[in-house]
């Protein structure tokens, strides 16, 4: 894939210069380097709900907490917006950050690029359809709801060994690694596929840890997907 023989080619660059490696070989770097970074562009967005043991606590679920399998819901693929302005809904009063790593499934549905993601949320209408039992479609898959960073290669890149990370305002509201997800990445990815009618470009949303709180006109918020000291995914939105 091109994506992999760049990553490669990267490698073997920064080993022995880019200049001596030739105009053909730095146009294939910056080729790949522009694809690595697009924004995903999904036509479905499969998410887990309750994947992460603090945050079924701070929403009070811990009497309905997954256990033998993942608890999924679907956003639409028009729901993600590239980092810039953040429009919120004007029927919910009470939008909630709830920051993600996402992974999108290649050609042959195997995951080839991670991202960091929001899963916004109308808090205050989920929990109406709750008490009706009712789907939580108007919550979660409303126009904008799910804020979608540059996109990173997963080639050599341990997802439970990653980090989450986001701030409003400059002050950190969620930080925690991938590590204390329920179900990990591989398990949500096999289930998913199993159970769906998944397509190449699909983005699965792995889940949020605790900290998601309300977010109000004006907000600027940074999303990140960390490694060790590296960024490899950041977004930036300003609420509106």
């Amino acid at each position: 894939m091109a994506l992999i023989s760049g990553v490669s080619l990267l490698r073997s660059l920064m080993g022995r210069g880019v200049a001596s490696a030739g105009p053909q070989a730095v146009a294939a770097l910056s080729t790949s380097a522009a694809a690595a970074a697009e924004h995903l562009k999904p036509s479905n967005i499969w998410c887990v709900g309750r994947n992460y043991a603090e945050h079924i606590k701070e929403l009070g679920n811990q009497g309905s907490a997954p256990t033998d399998a993942p608890m999924i819901f679907l956003k639409a693929g028009s729901s993600a917006l590239p980092p810039g302005p953040l429009p919120l809904p004007a029927w919910s009063q009470d939008v909630h950050h709830e920051v993600e790593l996402a992974i999108e499934l290649g050609p042959d549905l195997q995951p080839v690029r991670g991202a960091v993601a929001l899963d916004l949320t109308a808090r205050d209408v989920q929990a109406k359809l709750k008490k009706a039992q009712w789907p939580w479609t108007l919550a979660k898959s409303f126009p904008a709801s799910t804020p979608l960073g540059p996109a990173f290669p997963l080639q050599g890149v341990d997802v439970a060994g990653l980090h989450l990370h986001l701030e409003v305002n400059g002050k950190v509201r969620q930080s925690s690694p991938t590590s204390l997800m329920l179900f990990s990445v591989p398990v949500l990815l096999q289930y998913v596929k199993a159970h769906f009618p998944v397509v190449p470009g699909d983005v699965v949303l792995t889940g949020t840890p605790h900290g998601v709180s309300k977010l109000a006109a004006g907000d600027v918020v940074v999303a990140q997907v960390r490694s060790g000291e590296r960024v490899l995914s950041t977004g930036t939105w300003t609420v509106k």
